[in-house]
């Protein structure tokens, strides 16, 4: 029977590729789009390093290093962002999470953090490989 090879797609679990234990590639490089310099994911991984040393009570990375959190909304816009992104809005922050493919933990003890399968503390080589997804309607990213 045929049905019964089907599952339901409500009760499919979340996968979690686990890439902390990936080699780094030796030369990758991220293809170039004709976007900005630094790309939104190595941006946020040098924020981090820097911010989780120097205002842990505000924006840091959990301690696993899988996972990070904005503790302080209003102290990360005023004063973080500025040093790091063009934009100070967090909703804008969060649109460029979620156009990289982040995604929120909503339960548990590390609710309200956001991860990315290839953004792991110490590894800003993996988070070359993270890409933006197109904007729909525009035909191009944005």
């Amino acid at each position: 029977s045929s049905s019964s090879s089907r599952t339901s797609a409500k009760a499919q679990a979340h996968i979690y590729h686990d890439y902390s234990q990936i080699p780094d590639t030796l030369g990758f490089v991220r293809k170039k789009t004709g976007g900005v310099t630094q790309p939104f994911p190595e941006k946020l991984m040098s924020m981090l390093t820097t911010e989780t040393r120097t205002n842990p009570s505000i924006v840091s990375w959990l301690p696993h290093g899988r996972a990070f959190l904005v503790s302080k909304p209003k102290k990360f816009t005023s004063d973080i962002m500025p040093k790091y992104f063009r934009q100070t809005k967090l909703t804008s922050f969060q649109r460029q999470l979620n156009l990289y493919g982040f995604r929120r933990i909503t339960q548990g003890a590390d609710s309200g953090a956001y991860y990315h399968e290839l953004f792991l503390r110490g590894r800003p080589q993996l988070c070359m490989r993270m890409n933006r997804q197109k904007v729909k309607g525009t035909g191009h990213k944005q």
